[in-house]
């Protein structure tokens, strides 16, 4: 048959032997309008037929091709109607039941081209019924399979079958559940609500869906909470139970009102925002935000934390925060912020998108900190930190002066202590430089990118060569190592470097070797070692300044490259060795 129900075409097989009565069937088939002939492939071929809708057959023609017929009507698993054409007055005494269970209708010949007409489209009518029942069957048992839920058919409150979802809530398949009770794998305590449910269950399901009632269910030595429904299927005593398991569920808000809990209670104030809406306004705000800003939560909510600048908050730090936000990437600033009654306070912000499963941007999570006296006590310290550089570097380049005119003294004594004077005049103005050059770096704030170790080293090596030309430098350096650090690397690898030129001895050996998850740079020597007043840099969580003596630059090392994630580590068996570790970087900025 065609697929278009409004103009079906029916496909009729003739398997009828008489010469006369096949040419009046052939040619009334093929002159008939809405009926189409099919034509045996093979007439040799008994068992193996064509696909047809309506077969016409005489008894020799049955008989013939019944394993055919019978194979057929199996393969479709629908009504497949077989038509006997048989002589008129003829008794059907004489066919055997194998032959009769495979005739549908009789016509009798002479034919009359109206009652065969009747007779094959009645029979075309019913097997279109018979398709169209076995689609929508397929079709609900389709939609059974794949529904979510758990589905159990039940009769005498026996499992008869059940879906994918029912194996999974089970943990075996459909065989070893057939057959067995549903109700006794619900508690003890809830059994009698569930049968009760079950018992009455409805023929049909209103448009406020099935009725649920929640009982607890034993499974292997687990307790699931479930929600359960029933409704009668209209097959006998049968009813079509759905189990949905909501453990999880109720765990996962019990988490939910956890994190609501912790975030109201947090030291620090924490917003969320819903990009979704008009102007990506704050949907959630905790109680330290309301303390911080002075702001109830009616006044902030539905607005967007634009409201906390003024006319002080710098407008670069709001673009650096916009964009980010555009970019759905993260953010950090510490902006100037007002409270309600106009006090202004340094926020410390932190924005992150907040992702769903399909990686599309639900909302944005932030969090600020009134970090007010720490900005003020750094530009104290700032102050204080340009006041004492200024005054060191002006005094002791006046003591080095004086002990240039010293050093023709005519006592050798005095030379002496000049030279040593300046030496650690010198010495002292060096580290004055290193510290500023390093506290630059720290004070600029907190950065992360993808730095080549390779290159840096390259740099430094280059760097120090030229200011000490006697030392001798090996290296071994991949082409390229990309690290996860700051712009404070290559600082502190040529102050490494810069340290073995400068008390190590020759050979001084750099070497980069990239790793899945670190890459190392070392330097090594062959003098004697860093003195050991000067080792607890490598082992001591805090500097010792009453343990070392010259060992700031180390120091200065260690904190910077900490402050890029990485460590250091210190070996002098044999040669002096000194490795910085770094994260590999993977290619993401």
């Amino acid at each position: 048959m065609t697929d278009d129900a409004s103009d079906p075409v029916t496909d009729v097989l003739v398997l009828v032997s008489a010469p006369g009565n096949r040419r009046v069937l052939v040619s009334w088939v093929k002159n008939t309008e809405g009926h189409r002939l099919v034509e045996l492939v093979d007439p040799d071929e008994e068992a193996s037929l064509p696909s047809f809708d309506v077969c016409l057959a005489d008894r020799p023609g049955i008989r013939r091709f019944a394993d055919g017929i019978r194979a057929a009507q199996q393969r479709n698993r629908t009504f497949l109607p077989c038509l006997l054409v048989e002589e008129s007055g003829r008794s059907l005494d004489g066919l055997d039941n194998a032959i009769l269970e495979l005739v549908d209708d009789v016509v009798t010949a002479p034919i009359d081209p109206a009652q065969l007409r009747f007779r094959i489209d009645t029979l075309a009518r019913r097997r279109r019924l018979s398709q169209h029942l076995q689609e929508s069957e397929a079709r609900y048992r389709r939609l059974f399979e794949l529904a979510p839920n758990a589905g159990f058919l039940l009769e005498d409150g026996e499992i008869r079958a059940t879906n994918r979802a029912a194996e999974q809530f089970f943990d075996c398949d459909t065989e070893a559940l057939v057959g067995r009770s549903l109700a006794a794998a619900v508690a003890d305590e809830d059994r009698p609500s569930f049968q009760q449910l079950i018992a009455e269950a409805p023929s049909e399901i209103g448009p406020e869906g099935p009725r649920y009632r929640t009982v607890a269910c034993n499974l292997d030595g687990d307790t699931a909470i479930c929600e359960v429904a029933a409704v009668r299927t209209g097959e006998s005593d049968e009813r079509l139970v759905l189990v949905r398991d909501m453990t999880e569920h109720i765990e996962r808000q019990r988490r939910l009102e956890l994190y609501r809990r912790a975030m109201d209670e947090a030291t620090i104030g924490v917003t969320i925002t819903d990009p979704s809406l008009p102007d990506n306004p704050l949907i959630y705000v905790n109680d330290r935000f309301v303390e911080m800003t002075g702001y109830d939560r009616e006044e902030a909510l539905g607005h967007n934390c634009r409201f906390l600048q003024g006319d002080g908050t710098d407008e670069e730090a709001v673009g650096r925060i916009r964009a980010a936000i555009d970019d759905e990437r993260p953010v950090t600033e510490i902006i100037l912020n007002y409270r309600k009654n106009g006090e202004p306070f340094y926020n410390a912000l932190d924005v992150m998108p907040v992702r769903d499963a399909d990686n599309v941007v639900t909302n944005f999570l932030g969090f600020q900190r009134d970090v007010t006296e720490q900005v003020r006590n750094r530009r104290r310290l700032s102050v204080l930190d340009r006041v004492l550089r200024h005054n060191v570097r002006n005094r002791m380049n006046v003591v080095v002066g004086h002990t240039e005119q010293l050093s023709d003294h005519d006592d050798p004594a005095v030379r002496e202590a000049a030279a040593r004077i300046r030496g650690a005049g010198e010495e002292l103005l060096e580290q004055s430089d290193t510290a500023r050059r390093f506290r630059d770096v720290v004070s600029s704030g907190p950065s992360v990118e993808i730095r080549d170790l390779t290159a840096d080293a390259r740099e430094a090596i280059a760097e120090v060569r030229s200011g000490y030309p006697a030392a001798t430098i090996h290296e071994s350096l991949p082409d390229s190592a990309p690290v996860r650090g700051g712009q404070g690397i290559p600082l502190a690898v040529s102050e490494l470097i810069e340290n073995a030129a400068e008390h190590g001895e020759s050979p001084i050996v750099v070497r980069v070797e990239p790793g899945a998850t670190e890459t190392h740079l070392t330097v090594s020597d062959q003098g004697a070692g860093i003195p050991e007043q000067e080792l607890t840099v490598f082992s001591d969580d805090e500097e010792q300044p009453t343990e070392h003596s010259g060992g700031v630059g180390l120091w200065l090392i260690r904190w910077t490259v900490e402050r890029a994630g990485g460590q250091i580590e210190y070996t002098g068996e044999n040669e002096t060795r000194v490795q910085l570790s770094f994260p590999t970087a993977n290619g993401k900025s």
